[in-house]
């Protein structure tokens, strides 16, 4: 039951939730430690910082 104490979700925070729900377990973990924290928001914190950079291959000269 929703009340007046539990507002709606940002635009961001459906994103991030989104973004978390469809990260695997390991995924998961992996975020986290980037973070440093145990907290999901943390992560998607991280994950917003570094935009592009951790979604593109990585080459190995």
């Amino acid at each position: 039951m929703k009340n007046q104490h539990d507002p709606e979700p940002t635009p961001d925070e459906t994103a991030g939730m989104a973004w978390w729900n469809s990260l695997t377990e390991a995924d998961r973990a992996a975020w986290l430690a980037r973070a440093g924290s145990a907290v999901p928001a943390d992560a998607w914190a991280v994950y917003k910082r570094l935009g592009n950079v951790e979604r593109q291959p990585r080459t190995v000269n």
